[in-house]
């Protein structure tokens, strides 16, 4: 299986496109808001009826930057990369870039159940694929840094917890679409509390 080391080109244009999808999910996002044409005596009304798209707009933009972010501190820890881990790549940015459409549809059809769930599996998506891709790097030893047997589970469950959140969300959504949303920010206290149950000694090993 190929392999490009961090320094080569083909290292360097994983990371490139990667920003590159995430800059335009980003960017998309405010797409969506559109600036309304009308009479000036009707701007007022207009403006308040873009309000949901501006919730949606910056709820998204904190959420595909907290998915950068995470992004770019895997790749920072990153040695090379392989065919196998550039596929699982692809597959993630595609969740990443799928984004502003159920943006779009929340912002528009807040009360529907279905809109709320096209979200989270979005989200689950690539909170999936991040654990794929860490699973991926570790046994191929791509990692700059080796992690003990203990760190690397505690690594992988912190990566799937959003997705068992994002499952749980989906039930919950056809009752009430804002407790779905809502129950999407219990990953904050979640990662909390695994932190404080994760083992001494939860660092990596050279």
């Amino acid at each position: 299986m190929a392999r490009f080391e961090r320094g080569t080109e083909e290292f360097s244009r994983v990371g490139a496109f990667s920003d590159g999808v995430f800059a335009i999910a980003a960017t998309l996002l405010i797409v969506g808001v559109g600036v309304p044409a009308v009479r000036e005596s009707e701007f007022g009304a207009a403006l308040t009826d873009r309000i949901p798209d501006m919730i949606a707009f910056f709820i998204s933009f904190v959420v595909i930057g907290k998915y950068w972010l995470a992004h770019h501190q895997f790749f920072s820890q990153l040695e090379a990369v392989d065919n196998r881990l550039m596929t699982a790549n692809l597959v993630y940015l595609a969740a990443i870039a799928f984004v502003p459409f159920p943006t779009g549809l929340v912002a528009r059809y807040e009360d529907s159940p279905v809109t709320v769930v096209i979200y989270a599996l979005a989200l689950a998506t690539a909170s999936f694929m991040e654990a794929v891709m860490f699973v991926f790097a570790h046994r191929a030893r791509m990692l700059r840094i080796r992690y003990t047997d203990d760190v690397f589970r505690v690594g992988v469950i912190a990566a799937l917890l959003p997705v068992l959140l994002f499952a749980i969300s989906v039930p919950i959504a056809f009752v009430n679409t804002t407790l779905a949303v809502s129950s999407w920010l219990l990953v904050f206290p979640a990662e909390w509390v695994l932190a404080r149950w994760a083992p001494r000694g939860f660092e990596p090993i050279e």
